[in-house]
């Protein structure tokens, strides 16, 4: 991930004023530019002001997938649509959250906390961070390819949303590991508001959509982020953009798997 968030307007940088329909539109763009490579215009705003519609934007990444499946479906066999489904959700993303997930995997069992943090800050990629990839990826894929007709377009929705999500729920109360980067923006600017509405938002059409297979799904989340919270800052003193980028990828490979392996359970 990243570490130097873009400039804030100045005069969107308080939270006063941040339910106008001004500012509702300023931290839509704002979340759509940082979660996509969308180039959205509009005026920046701390991203953690944002993050209400984190969510939002996953499902709207849900959909995107949606349509391409539909689309490669008629020519494309099922197996070869599941790996260029997740190419896709990759490049939109320009795959910022895979690069979070290697290099958090990478410092994972590294001692020394500055150690860590120089390796999370370092563009190369080591061989824990490469496995990660390879091993969530094909997590991502097999159980994409083996989720019934009839679960597939509730799956393709519902992990890119409840990954965004998670990435709210790990920086609401967490501490930056470092006074810069992704994650210092992230935690400093995200309140109760915008982790409220990302969290009524995700649970709503959650559980509206899938029932008892999205609340588990959900629990597994909660335990999830809660681990690599735990973990974070007892080892780093806080989380970095990399945790956000590594929850957000863990948390798509664990729906997609929830999904499958309840449908085989239930049928």
């Amino acid at each position: 991930m990243p570490d130097a968030p873009p400039s804030v307007s100045p005069a969107l940088e308080s939270r006063a004023g941040t339910n106008t329909p001004a500012a509702l539109l300023a931290q839509l763009a704002t979340a759509v530019r940082f979660l996509t490579v969308v180039p959205v215009r509009g005026a920046i705003v701390p991203i953690g002001q944002s993050a209400l519609f984190f969510p939002l934007v996953g499902l709207g990444l849900g959909a995107v997938l949606v349509a391409a499946d539909r689309v490669l479906a008629l020519a494309v066999p099922e197996a070869v649509r599941a790996v260029l489904l997740i190419a896709l959700l990759a490049a939109a993303t320009g795959a910022l959250h895979l690069d979070g997930l290697a290099d958090s995997a990478d410092a994972l069992l590294t001692r020394e906390r500055e150690r860590a943090l120089a390796i999370m800050r370092d563009t190369a990629t080591g061989a824990f961070g490469v496995a990660a990839i390879v091993l969530v990826v094909l997590v991502k894929v097999r159980s994409l390819d083996a989720l019934p007709v009839e679960t597939r377009t509730t799956a393709l929705l519902m992990a890119p949303m409840l990954a965004r999500w998670a990435m709210v729920v790990l920086a609401f109360g967490s501490h930056p590991a470092r006074p810069d980067g992704l994650g210092f923006a992230m935690v400093g600017s995200l309140k109760f508001r915008e982790f409220g509405v990302a969290t009524v938002f995700a649970l709503w059409v959650t559980l509206a959509a899938t029932a008892a297979r999205g609340l588990t799904a959900v629990i597994l989340i909660a335990t999830l982020t809660i681990t690599i919270r735990i973990l974070a800052h007892r080892k780093l003193g806080g989380i970095t953009g990399d945790h956000l980028g590594a929850v957000a990828e863990l948390t798509e490979a664990l729906v997609l798997a929830v999904f499958t392996l309840g449908a085989r359970a239930g049928g």
